[in-house]
């Protein structure tokens, strides 16, 4: 695997992961999960996206 290859793989990741977060945010909130938790994670898969879109 390339770095490139390397590189798709984890944006892929990292935006499987915040579409995860933004589809079940309502059910993870009810079942205990604290919003700004939630809130912060997405925020933080958010700029890693955008700093390795960059690269």
């Amino acid at each position: 695997m390339t770095d490139e290859e390397a590189l798709k793989a984890r944006i892929d990741e990292l935006i499987e992961n915040l579409n995860y977060y933004l589809r079940n945010y309502n059910r993870l909130v009810v079942i205990g999960y604290r919003k700004a938790i939630l809130d912060a994670e997405i925020e933080s898969l958010k700029e890693e996206i955008k700093r390795l879109s960059k690269q």
